[in-house]
């Protein structure tokens, strides 16, 4: 498992091959954090057009700072948006704080890339389970309750402001607002099973 620093010089690699990429203008854009990246786009989604330019360990923070380079310059014609759980995780970033972000990279993205359709996509929420694949790192560092309740700002923006919002995770989540077992490896990130909902439900919005 990579610490902080590993992630952020892979971050930085990564930010630099998604520079160097030649691209087509009014296609599809999707950024964010591991969610994103580790999202086979070619297995998942294969007819479409679709550059996948998420990285992970990626904040609002980096995000807001990379737009152009991952979001602005391909003057996407939908984009979507999936981050804020690394700031609860790695930066301990309140709530309100990380929505406020998030809207600036709407904003932001509005204003340098006005005909973009901007699909804001919930975060998913983990399972703390008392199992031994459990990444506890990773885990415990989120509250289930605050990513609730940022998905619950972020859906009433989006309808406000008119953006779509992608509510992934009612499809992932049990009973218990947690991410379903069966979704997940370690609690955290999502197995095969979970990325087949993922891509299913990013189906009936980039067509």
């Amino acid at each position: 498992m990579m610490n902080k620093k590993d992630i952020k010089r892979r971050y930085k690699g990564k930010l630099q091959d998604i520079s160097s990429r030649e691209y087509k203008k009014n296609q599809v854009v999707l950024i964010g954090d591991c969610l994103i990246e580790n999202l086979n786009i070619k297995s998942k989604l294969p007819e479409l057009t679709i550059y996948n330019n998420g990285i992970s360990g990626d904040t609002t923070v980096s995000l807001l700072e990379s737009l152009y380079k991952r979001a602005i310059k391909y003057k996407p014609n939908k984009l979507f948006i999936s981050v804020g759980s690394n700031d609860m995780g790695f930066e301990d970033t309140n709530v309100k704080d990380i929505y406020a972000n998030i809207i600036k990279i709407c904003e932001e993205m509005k204003r340098r890339s006005k005909d973009t359709e901007i699909h804001i996509m919930s975060v998913v929420p983990v399972n703390p389970a008392n199992m031994d694949n459990i990444n506890r790192e990773y885990v415990d560092a989120r509250d289930n309750f605050e990513i609730n309740m940022l998905n619950y700002y972020l859906k009433n923006y989006a309808r406000k402001n008119r953006y779509k919002f992608v509510d992934i995770t009612k499809y992932l989540k049990n009973d218990f607002d947690q991410l379903k077992i069966e979704y997940t490896f370690d609690g955290f990130h999502l197995n095969d099973l979970g990325y087949s909902v993922v891509s299913n439900t990013l189906k009936q919005f980039v067509y």
